[in-house]
């Protein structure tokens, strides 16, 4: 019986102990959208606890907040913003694979993909990759 305790007691000690799992999605992203108005750059943050998901995204045309759902690798979520236009509501599907982000959005009147990578990736600027050293330092996504 006693032999029972203490094995019940260490069991439930390391349970107590193990920190909440970090699902792949969760930290900064430096992404890319494919409009049919050209690229847009963007960076977004994600944070999940369990299946819930949520996040900013941020880029020229301002800053927001979303909530969504994960499952595995895979994610889902809603942005509204505010246009010229009016307000509109942005599908957000997603997956991530390592280092890398790709997903599909859609806003009503069409469709698009985006791809991005982890930010907070250190790498030398050359001058092949100036321009986009730049912008990731200046929406401090690298250094």
């Amino acid at each position: 019986m006693r032999l029972t305790a203490i094995a019940a007691l260490i069991a439930l000690s390391g349970f107590a102990a193990t920190p909440a799992a970090q699902t792949a999605v969760d930290g900064k992203w430096a992404l890319t959208f494919d409009t049919p108005m050209g690229s847009l750059d963007a960076s977004a943050t994600f944070k999940t606890e369990g299946e819930e998901l949520t996040g900013t995204l941020e880029s020229q045309a301002g800053s927001t907040s979303f909530k969504g759902t994960v499952q595995g690798s895979a994610f889902s979520f809603v942005m509204n913003v505010t246009t010229p236009n009016g307000d509109m509501s942005i599908q957000m599907d997603g997956e991530v694979d390592g280092d890398n982000i790709k997903g599909t959005f859609d806003f009503g009147q069409g469709v698009g993909t985006w791809s991005g990578k982890r930010a907070n990736l250190r790498f030398e600027c050359d001058d092949a990759l100036s321009a986009e050293c730049r912008r990731l330092k200046r929406a401090s996504i690298c250094h």
